[in-house]
């Protein structure tokens, strides 16, 4: 069955707007991840630099109910371990966000970008049927 000419630049129009979608899409993740990276990085520093800080000082108010919990002998181990607790809350929390962002850039630049460089590549340079572009 023939087409008209009219029908191949049709879809040829259909398949470059699909792919402008896909390319708009596709950009729209990197600018998402950027941003949020952009934001989420220097909160895990300003959560590392002033919660570790305000932590030290709670530690330090703390040291008079310690003292009141050693004299009536209530265990302080427990609280060395809520300590410990909260201190690794607060890195892994700070540790989370670097890995994803540092998984995010790793993917973007060594899956995603190769993938649509060559796929830019093959459109540009394969050969085929040359229609006319609209």
């Amino acid at each position: 069955m023939k087409h008209s000419t009219a029908t191949h630049v049709q879809m040829d129009v259909s398949n470059t707007r699909t792919e402008r979608g896909i390319m708009i899409g596709v950009l729209k993740a990197l600018l998402g991840t950027v941003l949020g990276l952009a934001l989420l990085v220097p909160a895990a520093i300003i959560l590392g630099v002033i919660g570790l800080p305000a932590v030290v000082i709670l530690a330090v108010l703390a040291v008079p109910v310690l003292v009141v919990l050693a004299v009536l002998g209530l265990p302080i181990l427990l609280l060395l371990l809520a300590a410990a607790a909260v201190l690794g809350v607060v890195f892994a929390v700070l540790g989370a966000v670097l890995q994803m962002g540092a998984l995010m850039v790793k993917l973007l630049l060594f899956v995603a970008l190769p993938v649509l460089a060559l796929a830019w590549l093959v459109k540009h340079f394969a050969p085929g049927d040359r229609r006319e572009r609209v």
